[in-house]
């Protein structure tokens, strides 16, 4: 995978199961990911080895931590992700119900009643955007043209080259690729600073990109707000908002259209609906992502956005075909649709 912070071949995660007296197992991922503000995969390993005496023999529903858990993991994102993944999907699986309609219940319809929206149905197809992966000009062209064949109605390509003129040429060819039905996002990771971001939107505006993520750096909320406030584009936060605190202060700035929430780097799939209803709230798109985790944390991402409903976004979900190898089945999404089991919990079998 290439992005502006460089290649990456591998993938170091860390693996959490809960089991109860019944047998009955949860599965969560500590998945951390450079440019997330997250602990390492070492650190999360180590702080959750700590934790297993707070977590064995203790009664956790999935949103009542002890005082205990909650102050060692506090300043542990992706640890804080696994604990409440593994919770949640535990709960669902004694349940027998997806993870999906026991979020929407737990978490999507209690924020509903309190800003008084109606409660959308739980996604049983969700769609799915297609990440273009290729590096040749003509390779990129023909990947494209393939996922337009396969049914995606949104594709991204990343951008932040070393010259703007090669993502120019990137952009033509994705989008020659894609034709005029797809949709076209890019993904920048904060590669630009703002004369160069608004150089560059200004020419890949011809592209008619949906949104262009995180144009600049994470950090650079002032620099957002001006650039959003001219911008021939959409913009769309990643990075900056894998934090509850980032979220909250470009939503208070309207420095952006679209969030992409990643249950990962947010501390778990409950937390991360809940940041989504405050995006909601302020006018802004609200997409899910994986953060390249394997089929746990990828289906953890899955079911957020089965749980928050909207048939009109497209989320970034899609694992398959990422990896040699994956702990359970990837996230497939065939016709640019994720589509969710009826298996209990995240549908994976210990």
């Amino acid at each position: 995978m290439r992005t502006a912070r460089g290649d990456f071949t591998e993938r170091k995660s860390v693996l959490l199961e809960l089991r109860d007296a019944d047998g009955n197992a949860g599965f969560g991922e500590a998945a951390p990911w450079p440019g997330f503000g997250t602990e390492t995969a070492e650190q999360a390993f180590a702080l959750l080895k700590g934790a297993e005496s707070l977590l064995c023999g203790e009664a956790l529903p999935p949103n009542e931590w002890s005082p205990g858990l909650d102050a060692r993991l506090r300043a542990a994102p992706a640890a804080r992700a696994a604990v409440q993944g593994a919770l949640w999907d535990l709960a669902a699986r004694r349940a027998g119900r997806p993870l999906a309609e026991q979020l929407a219940a737990g978490v999507v319809a209690l924020h509903r009643l309190r800003c008084g929206t109606a409660q959308r149905a739980v996604l049983r197809d969700v769609p799915t955007s297609a990440l273009l992966m290729a590096h040749d000009l003509e390779a990129l062209r023909e990947e494209a043209a393939r996922v337009r064949a396969s049914g995606h109605r949104a594709a991204k390509i990343k951008l932040g080259a070393a010259t703007l003129a090669e993502d120019v040429a990137r952009a033509r060819a994705a989008r020659e690729g894609l034709g005029a039905a797809v949709r076209l996002r890019g993904d920048a990771n904060g590669a630009w600073d703002l004369p160069t971001a608004r150089a560059a939107l200004a020419v890949l505006a011809d592209f008619d990109f949906d949104y262009v993520e995180q144009p600049l750096a994470a950090d650079d909320f002032d620099g957002m707000a001006k650039l959003h406030r001219d911008a021939p584009l959409r913009l769309a936060a990643d990075e900056a908002v894998a934090t509850e605190a980032g979220v909250l202060r470009l939503l208070a700035a309207a420095a952006v259209d679209v969030v992409v929430l990643k249950p990962a780097t947010l501390g778990g799939p409950a937390r991360a609906l809940e940041i989504a209803v405050a995006a909601r709230e302020a006018g802004v798109e609200v997409v899910f992502s994986h953060t390249f985790e394997s089929a746990v944390g990828a289906r953890h991402a899955l079911h957020c956005a089965a749980a928050w409903g909207d048939p009109s976004t497209v989320h970034g979900l899609c694992t398959a075909g990422l990896f040699v190898s994956d702990v359970a089945e990837p996230v497939v999404c065939g016709g640019g649709r994720a589509r969710l089991s009826e298996a209990p919990g995240l549908g994976i079998t210990p």
